[in-house]
C-alpha cells in the first residue's frame, strides 16, 4: 500500500512540474530552469527597475522552477546583435533593438519617426497590442526567430537649449542641434537648424563650451547625465519616442514552453508595460521639479505652436510610408493601425487617466 502511495505521490509531482513546462532533469536535480537575459543597459533607472521586477514576477509565480540570469551592460549582447543573438539562443532573452537593423525590421520602425505620438503610455500600449495582434510586424520578427514579449521605450523627446527659449519649429533656426538618429538630422535640416553627431557623454562638454545650442533630450537624461547644469531652457514639445525596441525571447524557446508557463510569461508582460510607463511618467514629475530648482524653465507649447511642429512632421511620416511602399510591405497600413490605436489609448487616457491612477 505504501509502495502504491508513493507512486501516485510522484506521479503527481512529475505531472506539476511538467505543466510549468519544466523538464525532468532540471526536476531531478532541483534546479530551476536558467534563462539568459541579455540586457545592453546598466542595472539602473526606469526601464531596469522594471525589468528587474518582470524578472522577479516571472520566478515567483512559476514557482522558481525559472531563474532569470542578468548579463547587464552588453555583457553577452551588444544592441546591434541582440535581436539575431536571441533568435540563436546566444541568450535566451534581453532586450531587442530594431532601431540598430531597420533594413531587417522596417515595419518595427512604425512609431519612429517624429511626432508619431506625444505620450509614452500610449506608445507602449500600441505596440504592445500590434506584437498580440498585428501579424506584419509579428512575422517580421519570427523570421529570426525572435518573439516580443514586451514593448521598451525611450520615453518622450523633448529639446533642451542654452540661450533662448524655442517655442516653434522656426526658433531653432541656426542652432547646433544635437539629434538622436532616425530622420532627426533631416528633421532639423528642414527647419533650418544645423543637426550635429555627439554621445550623450560628450553633451554635457559640448553645451557648456557652446560647440552645441542644443540637445534633444528625454526627462531622465537630465538626471543621468547632469544636463540640468548646463540647459537653460527645456521645450516639452513631446515629439514621440523611439519604439522599436523591446523585451524578446527566442520563439523556439518560447514555443517549448507550457502553456501554462507562456500564460505567466504574458501576464507578467502585459503587468510590466504599465509598471515601466508609470515609472516613465512618474520619473518626469520628480526631473521637472528637480529641475526647476536648478533654475532650469519648461517650455510648454500652445496648441497653435504644437501645430507647427506637425506641420513641420507630415512629410517624414509620408515618407515612411512611401519607403515601406517601395518594399513591397504594408506601409499605410501598418502605420494607419499604429495611428488608430494610438488613438483609441489617448481617448483612454483622456476620459479615464492612467490604470494606476485608479
Amino acid at each position: 500500500m505504501r509502495g502504491k502511495l508513493t507512486a501516485i505521490l510522484a506521479a503527481a509531482l512529475c505531472a506539476s512540474v511538467l505543466a510549468l513546462g519544466v523538464t525532468p532533469s532540471h526536476a531531478a536535480a532541483n534546479k530551476p530552469m536558467i534563462m539568459r537575459f541579455a540586457a545592453q543597459g546598466a542595472p539602473k533607472g526606469v526601464r531596469a527597475e522594471a525589468v528587474k521586477w518582470w524578472a522577479a514576477e516571472i520566478e515567483k509565480r512559476s514557482q522558481h522552477k525559472v531563474k532569470i540570469k542578468f548579463f547587464w551592460s552588453g555583457a553577452l549582447l551588444k544592441p546591434g546583435d541582440a535581436m539575431e543573438g536571441i533568435g540563436s539562443r546566444t541568450a535566451d532573452l534581453g532586450g531587442a533593438w530594431g532601431i540598430y537593423h531597420p533594413a531587417k525590421t522596417p515595419l518595427w520602425t512604425v512609431a519612429d519617426p517624429p511626432f508619431t505620438h506625444d505620450d509614452p503610455y500610449v506608445g507602449l500600449k500600441v505596440m504592445q497590442e500590434m506584437f498580440k495582434s498585428y501579424q506584419p510586424l509579428i512575422q517580421e520578427l519570427a523570421k529570426y526567430n525572435v518573439k516580443i514579449l514586451a514593448p521598451f521605450v525611450t520615453g518622450m523627446t523633448q529639446l533642451g537649449t542654452t540661450k533662448k527659449p524655442v517655442y516653434v519649429p522656426a526658433d531653432t533656426k541656426g542652432m547646433k542641434i544635437r539629434y538622436a538618429g532616425g530622420q532627426w538630422a533631416k528633421f532639423w535640416k528642414s527647419v533650418d537648424a544645423v543637426p550635429i553627431t555627439l554621445t550623450q557623454g560628450e553633451v554635457y562638454e559640448a553645451l557648456m563650451r557652446g560647440t552645441a545650442d542644443a540637445t534633444q533630450s528625454y526627462f531622465f537624461i537630465l538626471e543621468a547625465y547632469k544636463h540640468w547644469d548646463v540647459i537653460k531652457y527645456y521645450t516639452v514639445i513631446n515629439a514621440g519616442e523611439i519604439c522599436s525596441y523591446g523585451l524578446a525571447i527566442n520563439l523556439d524557446l518560447w514555443k517549448s514552453l507550457s502553456p501554462q508557463l507562456q500564460k505567466i510569461f504574458q501576464e507578467v508582460s502585459d503587468q510590466f508595460v504599465d509598471k515601466y510607463a508609470q515609472g516613465l511618467i512618474d520619473v518626469r514629475k520628480k526631473i521637472i521639479a528637480q529641475g526647476q530648482k536648478k533654475g532650469m524653465k519648461f517650455i510648454y507649447p500652445s496648441k497653435e505652436q504644437k501645430a507647427k511642429w506637425m506641420a513641420k512632421a507630415a512629410p517624414f511620416l509620408q515618407a515612411w510610408v512611401k519607403v515601406m511602399d517601395q518594399k513591397g510591405l504594408p506601409g499605410r497600413q501598418t502605420q494607419a493601425t499604429f495611428f488608430a490605436l494610438a488613438e483609441k489609448y489617448s481617448k483612454q487616457v483622456e476620459t479615464k487617466g492612467y490604470p494606476w491612477g485608479k
